[in-house]
Formats: C-alpha cells, structure tokens, sequence
C-alpha cells in the first residue's frame, strides 16, 4: 500500500511578501504540500521552485469566483494573503467551502461570515489583527482584575496593499480613537501621548489610542477590568500622512491616491534606518494568593510581513491538522496563545521577550514597559 500523500494547502498570493513568508514556514515542517497561486504564473513558478519538494505553481485569480474555484479544488485548505481584502470581499472564503476546503485568512474582509456544516475558518490571522488579540491571553492565565495595555509599533516601507487595507480598515468601524475598556467602551477617555515607551524600541514614540474591536471581545471573554491599545509611531512622515487621510469616504482614485502617500511617508520614516516591528503587552493583576503580578510580552521581528506569514502559517497548519473547532473564527479567540509564540520563536529573525514580576508587599519591581 503506498503511503498517504501529505495534504495540500493552496496559497493565494502566495508569491508575495506574506505569502513567502507563510509558505517557507509551512514548508520547513514538511508535513504539507504546497499549491503557489497568483495572477503571475511565471513569478508563482519560480516561488514554487525555490520551496521545492512538494510545491507546485498554479494561476489564480483572487477577483474571480470561477478563478478561485479551480484554484481550491484538491486543497484541505486555502491560505488567502491576497489584498486588499476589504475590496476582495469573501469571494475566495465561499470557493474554498464549495471545494470541500477550509479556509484561512490574514485579514477580515469585513462580511458577515456564515458558518457552512463541516468546514473551518479562520480570519485575522496576522499581526494585527491576529497577534495582537492573543496577547491578553497569553498574559492573564491565573489572574484576575487585570488591566492591560498593548501597542503596536512598526518601522518600515508600506507594501501598496498593506496601505490600502490600513486605509480601509480605519473607514469600517475596526475601533474607536481615544477609547478605553472599563467594562464597556469608554470614548474619549484617553489622549494622544507624545513620549511613550516601548520595550525594545531605544526612541520615544507618539502613540495614538485605539481601542479595537478585537481587544474589546478579548476583554469580555477574559474579564478583564480594564483593557487599551495604542498604535504607535516612530517617525513623523507616516503619522503627518494619516492624519491628512482621516475622515471622509474617498473614492477609488483618491483612496489609490492616499494609499501611494502611506507608502511613501513610510519610506521616508524608514530611511537610513533598520526596519522593525514590535508588538508589546502588558498585563497587571492579582494572582491566586492576592499578591500582586505584572506579565509582559515583547514580540519583535525583522519584517512586518514575515511576522503575519508565520502567523498565517501557524493558523494553516492548526486548521489542516484539525486542531481548530467547525465553524467560523477570529484567530485570537480560538488560536493558543503560548502556542503561537512558540512557533514564532522559531522563525528567522523574530524574537519573543517574557517576563513576570511579582510584588508580595517586599518592595519587588514591576517589569519595564510600564507607560
């Protein structure tokens, strides 16, 4: 009897920079093959050649349905890391369960998602959203009456369709501006702050809050008492950018337009400089003994997009081997936590910093990171 062929996993977009980054990370557990999809069957056949082993190229179309549907059929699952995904819309999501795959996906495209009988979804597994929401997680084991605070923080040039999903994301209600987690969205209860610091990061940042959608279903599930994010600038350039783009609904060429900015403040931010992304929590609470706990978590890597294709391939590889309920998911209410980090600990230029201090009323110090 010939041995059982590895399952296939199809890549859409995945000749690009989270498709790479996503299909070397499957590809060096080589429990699975690969199918490189795109809209260039030249550049997917050349990606396909340098994974070698079990991959193979093979043209798709992320706009077209029938496109899709070819490109799902044979796949246990399909890895979208195509964009933008709020313009894309869930074409690739309905062929994927109409080929009897499961699905997973680095954004959210923003659709209502309807669980289909016998299938599995997972959406927002990337960077942010996607790590970002598992962070709480991660540090509130055991804890109770926990605050805690996140940011991200990313120096580097934009790709054009990471610019326009930002864009998009901002225009569709991901999160309120100036907001806090109190037991229930609190707005503008928190301010622009000009000098904050990150672990990690050697310069002060200007850091903008931004409660998201994500962390405030983390905070109700966690129970935690109070819960905020910031995104945070190293730079000027970008953040001048943004603000010029904030408000309005732009068409599609001012929203091109826009996005051709984002990429080019970003560069003009990162120039001269090593690029980086880093995204930090921290967590305070009051573990079993009433003592006194602050966890924190530094994850730092490289390439943005390298960051959000481990991440993708972490959710692939859990959703292929049948780790992850039926049904329709957000990444961080259904990925473990510790898990994850542990599999990006094991990428190429990506480092994960924890730390735990405990204050039993003997004067012990908090960790650093504290705002």
């Amino acid at each position: 009897m010939s041995p059982r062929r590895p399952p296939l996993i199809g890549i859409i977009g995945g000749y690009g920079a989270v498709g790479r980054s996503a299909a070397s990370s499957l590809a060096a557990r080589g429990r699975f093959r690969l199918r490189i999809g795109g809209r260039d069957p030249e550049a997917a056949r050349v990606c396909a050649a340098r994974i070698g082993g079990f991959a193979e190229a093979m043209p798709v179309d992320a706009g077209d349905t029938g496109s899709l549907a070819r490109f799902s059929l044979g796949c246990r699952t399909v890895l979208n890391c195509a964009g933008p995904a709020y313009l894309l819309g869930d074409r690739a999501r309905h062929a994927a369960f109409a080929a009897g795959a499961d699905y997973v996906d680095v954004m959210d495209d923003g659709r209502t998602a309807e669980a289909v009988p016998g299938r599995t979804a997972v959406l927002s597994a990337g960077l942010s959203p996607g790590l970002s929401g598992l962070l709480p997680g991660l540090l509130a084991q055991g804890l109770r009456g926990a605050e805690f605070t996140g940011c991200h923080v990313g120096l580097g040039a934009f790709t054009r369709t990471g610019a326009l999903d930002y864009l998009l994301s901002m225009e569709r209600g991901y999160g309120t501006p100036m907001a806090v987690w109190r037991g229930r969205v609190v707005t503008g209860a928190l301010g622009i702050q000009e000098h904050f610091q990150v672990p990690g990061v050697p310069r002060p940042l200007t850091a903008y809050p931004f409660l998201t959608g994500e962390l405030v279903g983390r905070a109700q599930e966690l129970g935690l008492r109070e819960a905020r994010w910031y995104n945070a600038f190293d730079g000027s350039a970008l953040l001048a950018a943004l603000n010029r783009s904030r408000g309005g609904h732009p068409t599609a060429r001012d929203l091109a337009a826009r996005a051709e900015e984002l990429v080019r403040s970003s560069t003009l931010d990162a120039a001269g400089r090593t690029p980086y992304h880093v995204l930090w929590g921290r967590l305070n609470g009051t573990d079993q003994e009433g003592d006194a706990v602050s966890r924190a978590v530094v994850v730092r890597g490289e390439d943005g997009s390298r960051l959000t294709g481990a991440i993708a391939a972490f959710a692939t590889a859990a959703v292929t081997n049948g780790q992850v309920l039926r049904g329709v998911h957000q990444a961080s209410t259904v990925l473990s936590p510790q898990a994850v980090v542990d599999w990006l600990g094991g990428v190429p230029g990506v480092t994960v910093h924890q730390t735990t201090a405990k204050d039993a009323g003997d004067g012990a110090e908090v960790d650093e990171g504290v705002l």
